[in-house]
């Protein structure tokens, strides 16, 4: 009986097939990929332009993309499992993809936000200090905290009014 010698050609089908195999099974457990001016916003269906804004939830496994904060908002209150929902956000700093427990949030009428949410998300002191420095902001310290507030959002109508 001879000995089977295996060589790296012989073993990258294999590893190509495993791969695959394996990644069927895996959950996914950050945020959706949002394609700059392909991917559309769920609540608005704006396509997601200036990604620094964005936002996304999941709820049982169903992804939702945002072109504000402020569209979230208002998505998330028409949501009966919000509760539930897995959120992130996008820095307003440098457009990394940040949760609600590492973020600060700002809301301010001089940010031109993508909906006129005028709400920003950022994990940077820095970037904190220099939009409370522009002027007319709120600065809200958990996720939490700006819900409670009910920022009121484009149109006068807060996120749990509806639109």
């Amino acid at each position: 009986m001879g000995i089977m010698r295996l060589n790296q050609t012989s073993l990258l089908p294999l590893l190509v097939i495993a791969t695959a195999v394996a990644a069927c099974g895996t959950a996914v457990d950050g945020p959706p990929e949002i394609v700059v001016d392909h991917s559309a916003c769920a609540h608005c269906s704006m396509l997601i332009s200036e990604p620094r804004y964005a936002a996304a939830y999941r709820i049982d496994g169903t992804d939702k993309t945002f072109d504000d904060i402020g569209c979230l908002l208002n998505s998330l209150s028409e949501e009966s499992g919000a509760a539930a929902a897995q959120l992130w956000f996008r820095d307003v700093h440098d457009g990394a993809w940040i949760t609600p427990e590492a973020a600060t949030f700002v809301r301010s009428g001089v940010l031109r936000t993508p909906m006129a949410g005028g709400i920003v998300a950022t994990v940077h002191g820095a970037e904190v200090e220099r939009l409370v420095a522009a002027g007319e902001t709120t600065v809200y310290g958990t996720f939490e905290e700006m819900l409670a507030a009910r920022p009121t959002l484009a149109g006068g109508e807060t996120e749990r009014e509806g639109r």
